[in-house]
């Protein structure tokens, strides 16, 4: 990896570089911003660089140090992220000591696709919490000397998984720093976390990328067709994790069934609507039904670019459906709708019983579309 390899972030980068030129890198950063756009990416390379042998601002990716992240083994670096919780584990025990060997080696391979590619999200069943052994773990290799002339780093991935009891923890090292260590946080959520925290960190805030960076980026790292591209990318709503996703279960047959559904919230009974509900629930995963949620809105947002004479790459994607969709509703609120679905999807993140968060978003896509507007369709 180097700087080129993070997509975009160029602010964020100018910053960090600054900073290591000045040698006035912060003991703790917290990395906001949205899912998919960096943060890790940008965590793992000035963690990189802070170990190069050649001690610039930029990792030479050729020293015995830089090599080591290739597979995320330099001894100067430890990952803390979700776990699950091992039975009768004990605190102060070794976050992974009771968890069974089919989870370790689960976590092995999650470890070794995050090597090969930063935007990779890591996804292990049972892992709902950072565990306070975990942050322990921190404070006890904090103390120990750094591996040569490196910086201990310490990258808590998905800050906001810590529970009240790993906050609290982890509190206590911010308050104390050993010198020579390096504390990054990432996080979708900074709002979830203690303002006791934050307020120790140093907050840079990442941007959402464009459809436009995302798909470049598909084209050129992965090699897919420019159409193609451009479709995961609308689709991935700033998020280049999203769109790799995409990129493997992709299909534009989706869309279509997306919008029965969009049609099913609208005008189908209760009776229809819960059945059709439970049989989403009983097929789909919850980042498949989100997913779902997305491809309604994205395809609501692009007839209603149409629908106002906006000429763009996105009026391009406009088929008969959408034709046919605004003639029926012409007067339709496409803005509203759309924001509503994105409080839809928001709610996904936070927990809320998913048949609730469809049932509510029917309610309030048919208070938009205006009862004169309703025909059958």
């Amino acid at each position: 990896m180097s700087w080129s390899s993070i997509i975009n972030q160029s602010r964020v980068k100018e910053l960090l570089i600054n900073s290591l030129k000045r040698e006035r890198l912060a003991h703790a950063y917290l990395f906001s911003g949205p899912e998919g756009v960096g943060k890790y990416a940008m965590a793992i390379e000035l963690a990189k660089i802070v170990n190069c042998e050649k001690r610039g601002t930029e990792s030479c990716g050729a020293c015995p140090n830089c090599l080591k992240f290739n597979t995320l083994q330099n001894p100067n670096v430890k990952l803390i992220h979700s776990l699950p919780v091992g039975k009768n584990e004990k605190a102060g025990e070794d976050p992974l000591e009771k968890i069974s060997d089919d989870e370790i080696h689960l976590i092995q391979e999650q470890l070794n696709l995050k090597a090969q590619n930063p935007y990779h999200p890591i996804v292990i069943p049972r892992a709902n919490n950072i565990k306070v052994n975990s942050i322990r773990e921190i404070r006890r290799a904090s103390s120990l000397s750094a591996f040569g002339s490196g910086k201990k780093v310490f990258i808590v991935i998905d800050a906001e998984s810590m529970n009240d009891e790993a906050s609290n923890a982890l509190l206590k090292t911010l308050e104390e720093p050993h010198a020579n260590t390096l504390l990054i946080l990432t996080t979708s959520r900074p709002d979830s976390l203690l303002t006791t925290i934050t307020s120790r960190c140093q907050l840079i805030r990442f941007d959402p990328l464009s459809d436009r960076t995302i798909a470049e980026a598909l084209i050129e790292q992965k090699g897919i067709d420019t159409d193609r591209a451009k479709a995961i990318a609308r689709l991935s709503n700033g998020s280049y994790s999203r769109a790799l996703q995409y990129m493997d279960t992709f299909h534009f047959d989706r869309q279509k069934f997306a919008i029965e559904f969009l049609r099913t919230l609208l005008f189908k009974s209760r009776k229809i609507l819960l059945s059709e509900i439970d049989k989403i629930i009983a097929e789909y995963q919850k980042p498949e039904i989100r997913d779902l949620l997305c491809l309604m809105q994205q395809w609501l947002h692009d007839a209603m670019l149409f629908q106002q004479g906006v000429n763009s790459e996105c009026t391009d994607q406009i088929d008969e459906s959408h034709k046919k969709f605004i003639s029926y509703y012409p007067n339709w609120n496409y803005a509203s709708a759309c924001e509503s679905i994105e409080r839809a999807v928001s709610l996904f993140d936070k927990n809320v019983y998913i048949p609730l968060i469809l049932l509510n978003l029917s309610i309030e896509l048919k208070e938009h579309i205006g009862a004169s507007s309703i025909v059958n369709s």
